[in-house]
């Protein structure tokens, strides 16, 4: 039944954006042009929004047939983190926000998963891996919004990695989280043809954010119902392309000397584009390299052992550095 929780937000989602894309008009919620953006007339900015929503009606319808369980107030902690990253990110859309002002919002997002009991058991005093959720659930929150810069790539990301981490949910039983992150996979399926390889929608900050949190939470979820030890690598290495890129990204704003919340076509997939010559086959490449990170990560979550998940973790450690230091070589923008 989960499993129909993805099939109606799909289909809500592909069909009903059109009339997202109409709203965001009405309203004025649209993204200008700019000079490090690159598309060249205004675009709506409500895709969020609409992927909220419909994936909320995924839930409810699905979770309307199912036995509740005690594992379901993760589902119900997952989705109300995502509404207040939202409702952050409607606003920030709308009429600007303070760096300072938008992390704050982050942060009661990742505490009210945290105060809800979302930690897992690291082997650390609560309080100090209370901190290390709270920073991290943050920086990955922006890592996703940094990665919003090309058609279909978080929309994409987000509908594999959820439904993955669908899958670890389903394996321990938590049907109630499985239906959310199969229903927020769906609608994220159903918004792609909106947004790629023709964007006519944008998921704005209020989507980036939501779906950044609910990926970290998710993670965090998944680390929890694993067993202490090996296994909770696996949640971690299947988020490793968006942690890559900010710390990419962070990297070579520092040594540049820029400042690092100012966008620009600087990150991974921007050089990387430059080096295929193509946007759209280098979007479909990072999702095939994400599914393979879940895979990984996946296998590690089974597998529990320490051979398998170091070979694994190192294998991908060498890879993206090699990737990292060959990316660093390519130009941002074009030389003239």
């Amino acid at each position: 039944m989960p499993l129909a929780a993805f099939a109606i937000s799909f289909l809500l989602s592909l069909l009903l954006m059109p009339l997202v894309v109409r709203l965001a008009w009405a309203t004025g919620y649209l993204d200008q042009p700019h000079a490090r953006k690159l598309h060249l007339d205004a675009m709506p900015l409500l895709g969020g929004a609409g992927v909220f929503v419909f994936a909320l009606a995924g839930w409810g319808a699905i979770m309307q047939t199912l036995p509740h369980a005690p594992a379901d107030w993760e589902a119900y902690y997952l989705l109300a983190g995502a509404g207040i990253s939202l409702v952050i990110g409607l606003w920030d859309d709308r009429f600007g926000m303070q760096p300072s002002i938008k992390m704050l919002g982050q942060a009661s997002a990742a505490a009210l998963l945290i105060a809800g009991g979302g930690l897992p058991d690291l082997g650390l005093p609560i309080g100090i891996t209370g901190a290390i959720a709270l920073v991290l659930l943050i920086a990955l929150m922006n890592a996703v919004n940094f990665l919003d810069n090309m058609n279909g790539m978080v929309g994409g990301i987000a509908a594999i990695t959820l439904a993955a981490f669908a899958w670890t949910s389903l394996d321990r039983g938590a049907m109630g989280i499985a239906t959310a992150q199969l229903a927020l996979a769906g609608a994220c399926a159903g918004f792609l043809p909106h947004n790629f390889p023709k964007a006519r929608l944008f998921l704005g900050d209020a989507g980036s954010l939501l779906l950044g949190y609910s990926l970290g939470a998710s993670a965090l979820l998944a680390m929890k119902g694993a067993p202490a030890g090996w296994a909770q690598l696996g949640p971690v290495l299947m988020l490793a392309y968006p942690a890559f890129d900010m710390i990419f990204v962070v990297i070579s704003r520092v040594r540049e000397g820029r400042p690092i919340y100012v966008g620009g076509k600087d990150h991974t997939n921007h050089r990387l584009a430059r080096v295929i010559g193509c946007p759209k086959r280098t979007v479909v490449l990072l999702w095939v390299c994400t599914a393979a990170l879940c895979v990984s990560g996946i296998s590690i979550l089974h597998l529990r052992a320490p051979l398998p998940t170091l070979l694994l973790s190192g294998l991908w450690m060498i890879l993206l550095f090699w990737s990292g230091r060959q990316l660093s070589s390519v130009p941002s923008v074009p030389r003239t």
